[in-house]
């Protein structure tokens, strides 16, 4: 009778495990979004392509339909960002791509 309990409490964690193991796995696929604040050093609208200076590296970063540009809690268009804005960026750590960006309102 022992056995046969051992055997059932086991074959419980097993199951419990192949149930829950592909939860976990689905986790780790979860894009990484970085966030980084700089001075734009180029933008190009028309290619979606924004440069961003953050220390002393360039970060180029790509713009899409997706991508929420806002100033003051206010929406913006990527036309609104200009050379020389401070900005922060949240964006795709795997292909660079914008989440969202916020222009620093200048002082």
């Amino acid at each position: 009778m022992k056995m046969k309990t051992a055997f059932s409490i086991i074959l419980s964690i097993l199951l419990a495990l192949s149930i829950t193991g592909p939860v976990f796995a689905a986790g780790k696929d979860k894009p990484k979004v970085i966030q980084r604040t700089g001075e734009v050093a180029t933008i190009d609208v028309a290619a979606r392509s924004l440069t961003l200076k953050y220390k002393t590296d360039t970060i180029i970063i790509t713009i899409n339909e997706n991508t929420l540009v806002k100033m003051n809690k206010e929406k913006k268009s990527p036309s609104d960002i200009k050379v020389g804005d401070i900005v922060k960026v949240w964006f795709f750590e795997k292909d660079k791509v914008a989440k969202s960006i916020e222009i620093k309102s200048v002082k």
